[in-house]
């Protein structure tokens, strides 16, 4: 168990570290193109079932606001490579059985990923197409239990509305998909896991709204 949290933790380290690495790095590399957006978003994310090999019952996550950051860098006239980032403050559940509804304990999900968008270059009103890759990290609130990162995947769509040169904004919505294994325990403390997993995919989704601030 010592070993497992320890190896947890690295790779959260890591991934921050990555991450901020990008942020700070990845202007630079496209400076020569002087087109980079910030879009600071608020949102809902919906979704996410586990079910229990051993007990048969549904868990899962409350609907609840969510909120993050992309950052846009482009690479050519119709595609951008993206950062995402997200947090969603939540709870996990039972969806039946004596504690149908009740919160079992606070769980906080963030998105750490890296993509690109497709889609119309010109324009006021420009559609586009997403997909990124990355890691889900889910940290449980309940005393002693440990976080899970797992690899996960984004695809989805929206639509940016400029108002200007400089300002615009931005309405997406899409799926990720956090990759389970098709079994295994998650959030465990000292040896004893609450769930056992059944199932390969986390399936959540998330509709977005943002303000886009373009140099």
């Amino acid at each position: 168990m010592h070993i497992r949290k320890y190896i947890t933790r690295n790779i959260t380290r890591t991934l921050y570290s990555l991450f901020t690495a990008a942020v700070i790095l990845l202007p630079a590399a496209w400076s020569a193109a002087a087109d980079f957006e910030v879009t600071p978003f608020a949102g809902y994310t919906m979704g996410g079932e586990f079910h229990d090999a051993v007990t048969g019952k549904a868990l899962s996550f409350n609907d609840t606001s969510s909120y993050g950051i992309m950052l846009d860098f482009k690479q050519a006239e119709d595609s951008w490579i993206e950062l995402y980032y997200s947090l969603q403050k939540t709870s996990l559940k039972a969806d039946q059985g004596p504690f149908f509804g009740n919160p079992l304990f606070d769980v906080n999900i963030e998105y750490f990923h890296i993509g690109g968008t497709y889609g119309q270059s010109t324009g006021k009103v420009r559609p586009f197409v997403v997909g990124t890759i990355g890691a889900t990290y889910m940290d449980p609130k309940g005393a002693g239990l440990n976080p899970e990162t797992k690899f996960s995947l984004s695809l989805g769509g929206g639509v940016k509305f400029y108002l200007s040169d400089h300002v615009g904004i931005r309405l997406d919505g899409r799926w990720f998909g956090t990759f389970i294994g098709g079994s295994g325990s998650v959030f465990c403390s000292e040896g004893k896991c609450l769930i056992d997993v059944q199932g390969d995919v986390l399936s959540q989704f998330s509709a977005n709204a943002g303000v886009i601030l373009a140099f």
